[in-house]
């Protein structure tokens, strides 16, 4: 799940080292000017970015630029209008160069992952935000920031452990951090350390209704199979921020799981509409899509949520039935082969490889892997029955 409240301050974090960047800009550029026209030249560059006239100030640096290619100051700054005006290629484009000129400049490399978290490009983000956090002074104030884009960047990547490792320090030192406590509280339930993620949405509740609280409550809902009561949740999440990628997914799976496929369509193709590189309603599409023969979409689907996590196990899953849909039992056979290497335990694997074992002609293969899901679907059965004996243990 994505932090939607990291969105909506996103423009404050990135103006700071921006607005730092500018104003070192103006003596630095002023200083290197050849001629007294540059020096014009420049001073309105700068002043049309200070007072947000952000297309001409693209238009001054780039005529600069062209005279004077070395100015990785200037080139940093144009980089910070582009970014301004969404056109975060060409900024991504722009900090690249600055930084071979200044690979040290932190500032730079901070807006470099900036831009590649505004385009969801998370992988690439997290190994610009990890050199800075790995070179910023812990007294920086820039520096919760950058712990809670890290953090946010983690969770969309699947690493929660690495996001209760960088926030659980910070927990108690500012309770009335929102954005931290529903970052924590996600990672928190995901893991299944519920009694903490508890205090994190109490936390989130004490100041008011908000969309991030319904989310977590959503969440804890689904975990206790609560599914109606998980739906209500996510509808007053989006009812107060109609722009939440993660509550239209949500709200696609629990659709899903009541089989309005339909409902469930239009849900996931509206969180990517909102985030085209979150890794969930990616999977969720690729898999109803594979389920109802539109493999040609499916795999387009299901192979960018590979590339956004390569080692996901259900995503793999996926890819596996897919090929078979497609026609290629072998290859199918090979896919679910690697997966089960790399997690035996997965049941669906076994029960799925030992059908397209049968199906190739590989009889005594087939029956073992059917014997290995026979076993354990039976070992989940009886641990089931085991905890519903202590549960009415309990209860008497």
């Amino acid at each position: 799940m994505k932090c939607s409240g990291l969105y909506r301050p996103h423009s404050a974090l990135v103006a700071k080292p921006m607005w730092w960047m500018l104003v070192c800009l103006l003596c630095l550029g002023l200083a290197r000017a050849q001629d007294e026209s540059e020096q014009q030249a420049l001073r309105r560059a700068v002043e049309l970015h200070q007072s947000g006239h952000y297309a001409e100030a693209i238009t001054e640096y780039q005529t600069y630029l062209k005279a004077h290619p070395e100015a990785a100051a200037v080139r940093s700054n144009l980089g910070a209008a582009l970014a301004h005006e969404g056109r975060y290629t060409e900024a991504i484009d722009e900090y690249r160069l600055a930084l071979a000129a200044e690979p040290s400049n932190r500032g730079i490399r901070f807006n470099l992952a900036l831009a590649y978290y505004k385009m969801s490009e998370i992988e690439q983000a997290i190994k610009e935000f990890e050199a800075v956090y790995a070179i910023q002074p812990a007294s920086d104030p820039e520096r919760r920031r950058l712990l809670l884009l890290l953090s946010e960047c983690y969770l969309r990547r699947g690493d929660d452990r690495k996001v209760i490792a960088l926030l659980d320090p910070l927990a108690d030192a500012d309770p009335n951090d929102l954005t931290l406590a529903y970052l924590l509280g996600t990672a928190l339930l995901d893991q299944g350390q519920d009694e903490r993620g508890a205090l994190m949405i109490q936390r989130i509740l004490r100041n008011g209704d908000t969309a991030e609280a319904h989310m977590l409550m959503a969440f804890t809902r689904m975990k206790a199979n609560d599914k109606k009561g998980a739906t209500q949740e996510v509808d007053r999440a989006l009812a107060l921020d109609p722009k939440l990628p993660e509550g239209y997914s949500l709200r696609g799976r629990l659709v899903y799981l009541a089989a309005d496929l339909d409902g469930a369509e239009a849900a996931f193709r509206k969180a990517l509409a909102l985030d085209p590189n979150a890794f969930d309603p990616l999977l969720w599409l690729g898999t109803l899509l594979r389920q109802e023969g539109k493999l040609k979409e499916a795999r387009s689907r299901l192979e960018q949520a590979n590339r956004l996590r390569p080692k996901e196990i259900r995503v793999r899953y996926q890819l596996a039935l897919l090929s078979s849909d497609e026609g290629d039992d072998q290859r199918a056979a090979a896919l679910l082969k690697a997966l089960i290497q790399d997690a035996p335990e997965y049941t669906e694997a076994h029960r799925s490889i030992s059908t397209i074992y049968f199906r190739l002609g590989r009889a005594a293969e087939g029956r073992q892997e059917r014997k290995i899901a026979e076993e354990m679907d039976a070992a989940i059965q009886a641990r089931d029955q085991e905890r519903g004996r202590k549960m009415r243990k309990c209860n008497q």
